[in-house]
C-alpha cells in the first residue's frame, strides 16, 4: 500500500513541476524584447499573461470533464500540450504565432493545475493531505526554479531557444503513464450502478476563488516586472534576474517542506502570514540597492507564495464534498489566472500615477495589496481560530 501511494505521489509531484510553467521563460523576456523591437514591453508581457486568459477559460472546462473522462487521461492530454505549446515558438518567427502556441500551452497548465490538487484530495486526507499538498507546491517551485534558471540561461545563446526549457515536460509524461492509476470518472461509476453525488460548489469554495484572485495581481509582479527592474536599474543581467526568479522558487520549494508543520502551528493564520512575507520581499526588492538583496526579497517571496497557494487549496479542498474538489480547485485556478493576465493591466497604470519608475513602483503597490489582504485574513483567521477552540456547550 505505500509502495502504491508512493508512486502515486511521484505521479502527482511531477505534475506539479509544470504548474507555474507559465512563467518558465520570465528571465529571457528581456532578451526577447530585444529581438522584437517593434513590439511594446506591454505586448511581450502577454507571452507570460495570454497563456493565464487561457487558463481562465480552460479550468471550469476541464473541472467538469474530469466527471465524464478519467483524470489520468485529462493530465497526459495536458502535458502534451504544454510540450507542443511550449517547444514550438522556438522555431517561429512571427510573433502573434508565438502567441498562438503560447496559448496552447496555457491549455496544458490550466489542466495540470486543475488536476493537481484534485489528485493530491482524492487519493489523501488529513494531515497528510495538508503534507502532500505542500509536497506539491515545492515541486511546482523546483519546475519553476529550474526552467527560469535555465531560461535565464538558454537566452543567452539565443532569444528562441529560450523556448526549449519546457522540454521538461518529457519528465511528467513518463511518470504520469507509468505511476498514476486510471479511475473511472464520476459519470461512469453512476452509470455502472455505483453512488452518483451531485457536484456542487459552496460560497466558500467562490471566496478562496476571490481570495486567489485578489493575491494574483500582486504576486505575479516578481515574473512580469523583475526583469526589467534588475536590467533597468543596473542591478545585474538577464541571466542573473533568472536567478532571482530561481531563488524565489527556491524559497517556495523549501517552504513547501515544512508548510504541514506551519499549517499546525498557526492553523488559520497561515494564510496571514504568508501574505505578510510577501510585503516583506517586495519591498525588499523594490529598494534593493544590489542584486543581492533582490536574492534574498526573491527567497522570501518564495516563502510568501507556498504558503498562500496552499493555504489556499487546503481550503477549497475542505470547503467541499470531495467530489466537487476537482469543479471548486478549477474555479480557484481561473481566479488565480484571471489576477495573473490582470496583474500588468491594474499595476502598471497604479504604478504610472506614483512615479516614472513603473518598474520599481509594482513592488510597492504589490506590497500595500499585499498589507491589506494580511490584515483582513488575520482578522479572519483569529476569528476562525477562537471558534474552533471554543468549548462545545451540550444542552439538557
Amino acid at each position: 500500500m505505500k509502495q502504491a501511494e508512493g508512486k502515486i505521489k511521484l505521479a502527482i509531484l511531477s505534475i506539479g513541476i509544470l504548474m507555474m510553467g507559465v512563467i518558465g521563460i520570465a528571465s529571457g523576456l528581456s532578451v526577447i524584447a530585444q529581438h522584437f523591437t517593434d513590439v511594446s514591453q506591454l505586448s511581450i508581457q502577454l507571452l507570460i499573461t495570454l497563456p493565464c486568459i487561457i487558463i481562465i477559460v480552460v479550468t471550469p472546462i476541464v473541472g467538469k470533464l474530469q466527471e465524464y473522462i478519467s483524470m489520468k487521461t485529462l493530465v497526459l492530454f495536458g502535458i502534451l500540450c504544454f510540450l507542443v505549446g511550449g517547444v514550438v515558438p522556438a522555431f517561429l518567427t512571427s510573433f502573434p504565432m508565438i502567441l498562438v502556441f503560447r496559448g496552447i500551452l496555457g491549455v496544458g497548465v490550466g489542466t495540470v493545475q486543475v488536476l493537481s490538487p484534485a489528485l493530491v484530495a482524492a487519493y489523501f486526507e488529513g494531515d497528510e493531505r495538508s503534507n502532500v499538498m505542500g509536497q506539491l507546491t515545492s515541486a511546482q517551485m523546483i519546475g519553476c526554479a529550474i526552467m527560469v534558471f535555465v531560461s535565464g540561461y538558454l537566452a543567452l545563446v539565443g532569444w528562441n531557444i529560450t523556448f526549449y526549457v519546457h522540454l521538461i515536460s518529457l519528465i511528467s509524461l513518463i511518470c504520469v503513464a507509468a505511476f498514476l492509476p486510471y479511475t473511472k470518472p464520476i459519470k461512469a461509476v453512476a452509470a455502472e450502478g455505483g453512488p452518483a453525488e451531485k457536484v456542487q460548489l459552496t460560497g466558500a469554495a467562490f471566496g478562496w476563488a476571490i481570495t486567489m484572485l485578489i493575491f494574483f495581481i500582486g504576486g505575479m509582479i516578481l515574473a512580469t516586472y523583475l526583469a526589467f527592474l534588475v536590467t533597468a536599474h543596473n542591478l545585474g543581467t538577464a541571466a542573473q534576474a533568472g536567478q532571482a526568479t530561481m531563488i524565489f522558487a527556491i524559497g517556495g520549494f523549501l517552504m513547501g517542506l515544512i508548510y504541514g508543520k506551519l499549517a499546525q502551528f498557526t492553523r488559520n493564520n497561515s494564510l496571514a502570514a504568508g501574505l505578510f512575507m510577501g510585503v516583506i520581499a517586495y519591498l525588499m526588492v523594490a529598494f534593493a540597492p544590489n542584486i543581492f538583496l533582490v536574492y534574498l526579497g526573491s527567497l522570501i517571496y518564495g516563502f510568501s507564495v507556498t504558503t498562500v497557494f496552499a493555504s489556499i487549496m487546503v481550503g477549497t479542498s475542505m470547503s467541499v464534498k470531495p467530489v466537487a474538489v476537482p469543479l471548486a480547485t478549477s474555479i480557484v485556478v481561473a481566479g488565480q489566472n484571471l489576477g495573473s493576465f490582470l496583474c500588468p493591466y491594474i499595476i502598471t497604470p497604479i504604478s504610472a500615477l506614483m512615479s516614472s519608475d513603473i518598474n520599481m513602483f509594482a513592488f510597492i503597490t504589490g506590497a500595500i495589496l499585499f498589507g491589506i489582504m494580511g490584515i483582513i485574513a488575520l482578522i479572519w483567521g483569529m476569528g476562525r481560530n477562537a471558534r474552533e477552540s471554543a468549548p462545545v456547550k451540550f444542552s439538557a
